[in-house]
């Protein structure tokens, strides 16, 4: 049996790509036949991944697939203007002798267990099977039901032929161009919105396990956060997410290094890519630390979200009582000198420095919405309690 499993990839992603996919071998027992969706890459960049067969033997055969980029025109794009997520929608179409199930992993993913275990879960007649997000957080516009399970495209399976009969690519992509820019997660909206109502198979989380805050708890109480410490007890496929090893070393909500950020490193250095990617995340980290230096702010790229604009960042407003806070830093100058910076953590506690450095004031919140005031951050001034 070969296990056939897709991946969307163009220049800047390979290398992320080929990390995922000597994983994937180098963890699987059986043959594999690997499908690519070409958003752009050279004729080195394929090359490169040819080699993948002569290293792993249990890589069958590897094919290509150029995407048209031009026919997602009028839809929202990812980050920095990339459109290239759509594609995984092209599968089925761009590969017709394919034949019932499919696996479609991202590139921001690593594979640490066999994928056999994921190919044989069964789909029970559904389309597509897919684990929970669990940083969900319901929009009452787009996603009204309080009974659906978002579900996260860090991985996905798809039985190709009911995916045909279903008419997914067409209708999916059409529920791109009506709604736009309201799909902020353009194609996992899409799919979420067209498969809705849970009308797919939900898979257990260790399939696409994040180290993200657990949101959907909120909404679904038994994705509770001993739900996932029991998925985290035998991870298949970690997703990162938002942070990237690549880029960032540490967890968004924690200075501690991200859970398989190491691991990563060790599956890239048996890429072709691996000189590239050193020399790129050496670069990284210098670049962070003069930004740092000049921000004020000496943790300054151990978070994803410092690599995105406030613009290109989503509003996460939960719809229950308890608001959803990004950690972000706010800096103010005065003639054109730091003045005082604002930092607000992920309990909405804000922290303000003066000249960017000296601590004046800690807001605490706790988990009830009070407030303490502490002045240089841990002498207490007054208290105010929740309404």
């Amino acid at each position: 049996m070969n296990i056939p499993v897709y991946f969307v990839t163009n220049w800047d992603m390979v290398a992320y790509t080929t990390t995922t996919m000597v994983s994937l071998l180098s963890n699987t027992k059986c043959n594999c036949d690997f499908y690519i969706m070409d958003c752009g890459l050279s004729a080195s960049d394929r090359k490169r991944l040819l080699t993948l067969k002569e290293q792993f033997p249990n890589l069958k055969s590897l094919s290509f697939s150029t995407v048209d980029i031009a026919r997602f025109k009028g839809m929202n794009s990812w980050y920095y203007g990339m459109l290239d997520a759509w594609a995984m929608l092209l599968f089925p179409e761009s590969f017709p002798d394919v034949h019932g199930k499919v696996i479609h992993i991202e590139s921001d993913t690593l594979v640490v267990d066999d994928i056999e275990k994921l190919y044989n879960e069964n789909l029970d007649g559904y389309t597509i099977g897919a684990s929970p997000d669990i940083a969900f957080i319901k929009t009452s516009e787009l996603f009204p039901s309080k009974e659906h399970y978002y579900f996260n495209l860090g991985m996905i399976v798809i039985d190709c032929d009911k995916w045909r009969k279903d008419d997914t690519t067409r209708k999916c992509l059409d529920l791109g161009i009506k709604y736009g820019k309201k799909f902020f997660c353009l194609h996992q909206d899409a799919l979420n919105m067209f498969y809705y109502n849970n009308n797919y198979k939900r898979l257990p989380n260790r399939y696409n396990l994040g180290e993200r805050q657990n949101y959907v708890q909120n909404i679904h109480p038994d994705l509770s956060d001993e739900y996932f410490n029991e998925e985290w007890q035998h991870p298949v496929i970690i997703h990162f997410s938002p942070n990237k090893p690549w880029r960032t070393q540490n967890n968004t909500y924690s200075r501690r290094i991200a859970k398989y950020f190491n691991d990563w490193w060790f599956y890239a250095a048996k890429t072709p890519y691996i000189e590239g990617l050193r020399n790129s995340f050496i670069a990284s980290k210098i670049r962070d630390g003069f930004k740092g230096l000049q921000n004020g702010d000496m943790e300054y790229g151990n978070n994803m979200l410092d690599t995105l604009t406030p613009k290109k960042l989503p509003e996460l407003v939960i719809n229950t009582s308890k608001p959803i806070i990004l950690p972000h830093t706010e800096r103010y100058r005065l003639l054109g000198l730091p003045f005082m910076k604002v930092k607000t953590d992920d309990r909405g506690s804000k922290h303000y420095k003066l000249f960017w450095i000296l601590p004046v004031l800690k807001i605490k919140t706790d988990s009830k919405g009070g407030k303490t005031y502490k002045l240089f951050s841990f002498l207490p001034l007054w208290n105010v309690k929740a309404k």
